[in-house]
């Protein structure tokens, strides 16, 4: 069930990005939502430098377990944030508006009921067992490759 919300979640993600994609951000929200996305970018590195020390000094044993629970629940609430920054920027847009509540809620229960580390070995650990760090792989991938801030410029050409 864990890895169908997982789906659920990536397709949800790829969707709202391709209704975005065609729509401009109103002005009021622009400023806004550039340093939300620009926070959401960096976070990452300042999350793994405190899994790096939690893992070599806090936490000992089960180091893959906690590794992939590690992933994929901070995969879960950097897509849950990534909705909600589709919410406030396109909120005039219906569709989107839809799928961001729909796939925040999403993102956040099953962030919310993956954190325990025991519910999360019972519920996708015990299941997929050595690939168990693979949706939060995907669900990072997904979240950087669909980033507005990785797309060029409008006016600028991708080939200078």
């Amino acid at each position: 069930m864990t890895l169908f919300f997982v789906i659920l979640i990536s397709v949800l993600l790829v969707a709202v990005s391709l209704l975005a994609k065609s729509r401009s951000i109103s002005a009021r929200t622009e400023r806004f939502s550039r340093g939300f996305d620009r926070l959401l970018l960096f976070t990452p590195a300042l999350a793994a430098a405190v899994f790096l020390v939690l893992f070599l000094f806090v936490l000992r044993g089960r180091f893959y377990e906690r590794l992939s629970h590690a992933v994929l629940v901070f995969a879960l609430w950097l897509c849950a944030a990534r909705f909600y920054w589709f919410l406030l920027s396109y909120f005039k847009n219906r569709a989107i508006l839809l799928l961001s509540v729909v796939g925040f809620a999403v993102a956040a229960a099953e962030a919310v009921v993956l954190t325990p580390l025991d519910r999360y070995v019972s519920l996708l650990h015990s299941v997929t067992g050595a690939v168990s760090v693979a949706p939060g792989i995907v669900l990072l991938t997904l979240f950087y490759v669909l980033s507005p801030s990785f797309k060029p410029k409008s006016g600028t050409s991708p080939q200078q």
